[in-house]
C-alpha cells in the first residue's frame, strides 16, 4: 500500500513491510552460520514503485496540493484567501448639516397699506469628508434630507427652497420645498428620502466647475399688512441636513487612503513534516491575486512581509519588489460593476522569497499595504455599493531544490514482537532502483512503553541519489543494496518494544557542493524487499 511522504514510506518499508511479512515456517530446516545472503532461502516480500508525486502526496493533508508545472517538475501549491474589502468599509457619506438665514433687509413700521416684499439668496456649502474625497456625484440609495425653517419676522412668509444639487432621478429636476411661515406658526419641518435622488456637486454658486459643492436657493415673500412691523435684521432661518446616507455609486476622486489588507497569515503546515534545517527551494513563487472592483488604481506595498521559522527566527522580505509600490489596475466608469484582476508576483529574481522559505516557516505574516490612487496614476474614480477588493495568494514551490542533511522523523506503533518468538536471526534486504536525485540514510530506535530505547539500528544508506546531467535530468538510475540484520540478542530486545522511531536523513545529488536538482514527474523509486531468517522449531516425536 502506497502511503505518501518519504518518511512514512521508510517506516512502512523498514518496519511493517518487513517484519510482519516474514513467513517463519519457510525456514524450518535452515541453519545460519556467518551471514551469507542466499536468494534460494530468502522470502520475497514484494516490489514497491513510487513516483515523486506519490512520495510527497501526503502534503495534501497539510493544505498543499501536489502537481506539476509546465516543465513537468513536481510542484507544491497552496492557496490562501486573504480577505475582502467592501465598499461600505472603504467609503461612507458622513452625516452633515448646514444652517443659514436670510435677513429681510427692510425696516417696516405700520405702513398703513398692504404690500409684498421678495427676498432671495443662493447658498453654497462644502460636503464633509472622511479622507479628502472630492465628490462629483452620489447616486443615493437611502438616507434622509431634512429641512427646518423658523421665521423671526412679524409677518406671514411664503417660501420656496430649491436644492439644485439634489436631482430627482426620474425627472432630473431639482428638489423643491415650499411652505408658509405665519406669525402664529413660524416653524416648518420637512423630510425627503434620498433614495429618489442623485447628488450633483460639480458647480459652485458662480457656475465654475468644482467638486463637493451643495447649492441651495432660498426665496421668500413677506406679506406686509398696514400694521406690520419688521426690522431689517429680522431673519428667516433654515437648517438642511443629510443623515444615514447610503449610496449606489459615487463618482469623483476618493483621494489617497489605505485599504485594510493587513496582518493576514498563511499557514504552511507541510513544513511540519521536516526538521528545521537542510532544505532550500530555489524558485518559489508567491502570486498575489487582486480582484479589484473599485474604480481607482491601488498601490501595493509588500514591505511588511516576513516568515516565522519553526524555531522562532524571523526573516523579512527584501528585494526590488518592495522598493516601489506596484500598481493594481481598476475598472473604468464604463465598466461599473466589473472586476479587473491583477497578479503581482514575488519570486527569486525580485525578492529574497527563497530565504523566507529556507527557515521552513510555520507561517508567513503578510502585512500588505494597499493605497488608493498612488502617485503617478490619474484615473477618474468611482465606488459602487457592490465594489469589492478580493485578495488571495497562491504559493507555488517547484521541487527545484537543494537538500543537505534534511531530517524527517516519524514514530510508529510496533506490535510485531509476538511474531519473533521463534526467530534466532533475521535479515532484511532492500534493493533500491532510484531515478530520483536524492538519497537517504535511516536510523531505527525501538522503544518500550516507557520510551526507553531497547535497541538501535545504526544509520545506514537505503538508497542513493541518481547522477544529474547538464540538462538537469538524472542520467541513469542508481541501484543500492541495503541489509538490516537482527541477531538473536537483538530480536529478544525488540520483542518488548512498543514503538519505533524512524529517522531519515536525506540529501540531493551533490548537495554539499550547493547543486540544485529538479524533481521531474516521471522519476520513480523502485524497491524490492526480501527477508531471510534462522528459527528454532520444536519437533515432537512420534
Amino acid at each position: 500500500m502506497k502511503r505518501g511522504l518519504l518518511k512514512n514510506f521508510l517506516a512502512l518499508m523498514i518496519v511493517f513491510g518487513m517484519l510482519s511479512a516474514c513467513n517463519l515456517d519457510y525456514f524450518r530446516d535452515a541453519e545460519f552460520g556467518d551471514f551469507v545472503w542466499d536468494p534460494s532461502l530468502a522470502v520475497p516480500i514484494g516490489e514497491i514503485s513510487y513516483s515523486i508525486e506519490e512520495l510527497f502526496d501526503e502534503l495534501n493533508d497539510a493544505g498543499a496540493s501536489v502537481g506539476t508545472n509546465n516543465d513537468n517538475i513536481v510542484t507544491l501549491s497552496y492557496t490562501e484567501a486573504l480577505q475582502s474589502q467592501t465598499a461600505s468599509a472603504f467609503l461612507a457619506v458622513l452625516d452633515q448639516s448646514f444652517a443659514s438665514g436670510i435677513q429681510s433687509g427692510v425696516d417696516i413700521n405700520s405702513p398703513g397699506v398692504s404690500s409684498t416684499i421678495d427676498v432671495q439668496e443662493t447658498f453654497e456649502y462644502d460636503l464633509s469628508q472622511r479622507s479628502g474625497e472630492l465628490y462629483d456625484s452620489i447616486f443615493f440609495s437611502g438616507g434622509d434630507f431634512d429641512v427646518s425653517f423658523a421665521s423671526q419676522l412679524g409677518a406671514d412668509v411664503d417660501f420656496t427652497m430649491t436644492v439644485n444639487s439634489l436631482r430627482e432621478r426620474s425627472t432630473g429636476n431639482p428638489l423643491v420645498i415650499t411652505g408658509s411661515l405665519t406669525q402664529g406658526s413660524p416653524n416648518f419641518n420637512a423630510n425627503n428620502s434620498l433614495a429618489d435622488f442623485d447628488g450633483i456637486f460639480v458647480e459652485d454658486a458662480l457656475g465654475n466647475a468644482t467638486s463637493n459643492k451643495v447649492l441651495v436657493e432660498m426665496a421668500y415673500t413677506i406679506n406686509v399688512t398696514p400694521t406690520t412691523v419688521i426690522s431689517s435684521t429680522d431673519r428667516v432661518n433654515f437648517t438642511i441636513g443629510l443623515t444615514n446616507a447610503e449610496f449606489q455609486t459615487v463618482y469623483g476622486d476618493v483621494g489617497t487612503g489605505g485599504l485594510d489588507v493587513n496582518f493576514q497569515v498563511v499557514n504552511l503546515d507541510f513544513f511540519r513534516n521536516f526538521d528545521a534545517t537542510g532544505i532550500r527551494f530555489s524558485e518559489p513563487v508567491f502570486s498575489f491575486v487582486f480582484d479589484n472592483g473599485f474604480g481607482f488604481p491601488l498601490g501595493i506595498d509588500f514591505r511588511n512581509i516576513s516568515s516565522i521559522g519553526s524555531e522562532g527566527q524571523i526573516v523579512d522580505l527584501t528585494g526590488t519588489a518592495i522598493d516601489n509600490p506596484t500598481i493594481v489596475a481598476a475598472p473604468t466608469t464604463e465598466n461599473v460593476g466589473g472586476v479587473v484582476q491583477s497578479t503581482l508576483e514575488l519570486n527569486s529574481t525580485n525578492s529574497n522569497i527563497a530565504d523566507l522559505l529556507a527557515v521552513q516557516p510555520r507561517k508567513v505574516i503578510m502585512e500588505v499595504n494597499a493605497e488608493s490612487n498612488p502617485t503617478g496614476t490619474n484615473q477618474y474614480n468611482f465606488v459602487d455599493v457592490n465594489s469589492l477588493l478580493d485578495v488571495s495568494v497562491n504559493v507555488d514551490i517547484p521541487l527545484i531544490m537543494n537538500v543537505d542533511n534534511l531530517i524527517a522523523e516519524e514514530f510508529m506503533d510496533f506490535d510485531n514482537g509476538g511474531d519473533l518468538e521463534e526467530a534466532r536471526r533475521l535479515v532484511f534486504r532492500v534493493i533500491a532502483d532510484n531515478e530520483l536525485p536524492i538519497g537517504g540514510d535511516i536510523e531505527l530506535e525501538f522503544q518500550d512503553a516507557q520510551g526507553a530505547v531497547v535497541h538501535t539500528v545504526s544509520e545506514r544508506p537505503v538508497f542513493s541519489g541518481a547522477p544529474v546531467g547538464s540538462d538537469g535530468r538524472t542520467t541513469e538510475a542508481t541501484v543500492t543494496t541495503a541489509d538490516i540484520e537482527f541477531s538473536n540478542e537483538e530480536i529478544r530486545a525488540i520483542e518488548g518494544a512498543t514503538r519505533v522511531r524512524i529517522i531519515a536523513r536525506l540529501a540531493t545529488t551533490n548537495a554539499t557542493s550547493g547543486d540544485v536538482v529538479r524533481f521531474f514527474s516521471d522519476y520513480e523509486l523502485k524497491l524490492r524487499l526480501a527477508a531471510q531468517a534462522d528459527v528454532e522449531i520444536g519437533v515432537s516425536g512420534n
